[in-house]
């Protein structure tokens, strides 16, 4: 399953940079992507601490991560597309 997230996140992250003319955009793509991501990595390490019921997911930082980055890229992406129809 983490492959699957993997190559979602660099198509995703590849396509949101490619279909942006501008270099400024494409440069805030990867920081809005990179940023999602650092969210993720955060929200998935907290989660995998705690103690009983709180720390059920073990080792979530890096699917976390991973998933949040492709959401990121999707918003670039729509972004993208909605600037390009303005």
């Amino acid at each position: 399953m983490a492959a699957l997230w993997l190559v979602a996140l660099l198509l995703g992250t590849g396509f949101a940079i490619a279909t942006e003319p501008g270099a400024k955009w494409k440069i805030l793509n990867v920081a809005i992507i990179l940023g999602c991501m650092g969210l993720g990595l955060g929200l998935g390490y907290a989660i995998g601490l705690g103690s009983k019921n709180f720390g059920v997911v073990p080792n979530a930082a890096i699917p976390f991560s991973m998933m949040f980055g492709v959401l990121g890229a999707m918003v670039c992406v729509a972004r993208n597309t909605w600037s390009a129809k303005s």
